[in-house]
């Protein structure tokens, strides 16, 4: 059976009433992300329009407690365990208000029937132009000429480099990582780009990059872009070996995930000069604690987890994670779902 096909053909399900679910049944659903309807309040209306209880999570503190009482949740970067799964008795559905779904222990989600839907490709472009605005900023310094000249009053004289005929790997070519390479290739960059899970088929936007290894792709770029999942295969993907291996002209941008690089090396490696810099906007540990390395490193960018933080991409995710869960309460499987094992197991009731 495809997604967004019903389970009961032309039959209407035992608790709606004209596409609207009756007040006796109504579901609740809990929002446990801050970004969600921040901006538009479309996917907030989207579910109420629909019948549904909105509940929005105030106090992280409270999520394990408002998950128990839940029959559906949209969740952003709050950790959702086999223990909170096994003690959420009426949860039907986990919707990420994104597309990462490390924070969800999905073995634990499909053996108990609950699909865990993503919201594809919502957030590809915006995280894209934050990678091609760290690149700008720095191969001209600007963050390092913007402190001086604002804090200090020293005009220096910051001399960068242009981006035009330079090189970027990157790693993960899914749709965030295809996306950075159709911007790259526009700025006139050349590419490399490394997947071992990926079965190229060339076209003529992505004909000018090169597939190579890992170890290549770090000797020879001067922009390393990572745009890959966390999993066990992935974590510490970029350790101390990894970074001796890159120039000590080149860039690390990490938009993807904290934990895929290790932050002890990467200070070690700005410290020591083994690299040129780097700007991340994910960690291990979010937010960053004030303890980290990474805050005695000048030559870095960060940001606090912001690429996906546009109008755009939220309005998206907001109203597709709000989508899914009307589809599965409507007797359909919900589009993008990354554990299609749990199709057997689903229980609407």
């Amino acid at each position: 059976m495809q997604t967004g096909q019903t389970l009961f053909g032309d039959m209407k399900m035992a608790h709606l009433q004209n596409g609207r679910i009756k007040s006796d049944y109504m579901k609740k659903v809990l929002i446990a992300t801050r970004t969600f309807g921040k901006y538009s309040n479309k996917p907030v209306a989207y579910l109420t329009d629909n019948g549904f209880e909105v509940v929005h999570l105030k106090n992280p503190s409270e999520f394990p407690m408002l998950l128990k009482n839940a029959d559906a949740v949209i969740v952003g970067t709050h950790k959702i365990t086999e223990k909170m799964i096994e003690h959420s008795k009426k949860l039907k559905i986990i919707a990420k208000h994104g597309v990462g779904i490390d924070n969800i222990d999905i073995e634990a989600a499909t053996k108990k029937g609950i699909p865990v839907v993503i919201a594809k490709d919502s957030n590809s472009n915006s995280v894209a132009e934050l990678v091609i605005g760290f690149i700008f900023a720095l191969s001209r310094n600007l963050i390092s000429a913007h402190n001086s000249f604002y804090y200090d009053h020293e005009e220096n004289n910051w001399v960068g480099f242009e981006v035009n005929g330079k090189t970027i790997g990157v790693i993960g070519f899914g749709s965030i990582g295809k996306m950075t390479v159709e911007k790259a290739l526009s700025l006139g960059m050349k590419v490399l780009v490394y997947d071992p899970y990926v079965i190229f088929n060339y076209n003529k936007k992505v004909e000018k990059m090169f597939v190579v290894n890992l170890v290549e792709l770090l000797e020879k770029s001067d922009f390393v872009s990572i745009h890959v999942p966390l999993t066990g295969n992935t974590y510490n993907l970029i350790n101390e070996e990894e970074l001796r291996v890159m120039k000590k002209t080149a860039f690390l941008i990490n938009t993807a995930r904290g934990g895929i690089v290790n932050e002890t090396a990467l200070a070690k490696a700005l410290n020591k000069g083994w690299i040129a810099g780097a700007a991340l906007d994910v960690f291990e540990t979010e937010p960053l604690p004030p303890s980290s390395p990474l805050f005695k490193c000048k030559n870095i960018i960060i940001t606090p987890h912001v690429a996906s933080h546009t109008f755009e991409a939220t309005n998206k995710m907001g109203i597709m994670a709000a989508k899914s869960v009307v589809d599965f309460f409507g007797g359909k499987i919900p589009s993008s779902i990354v554990n299609p094992e749990a199709i057997k197991y689903m229980n609407f009731d």
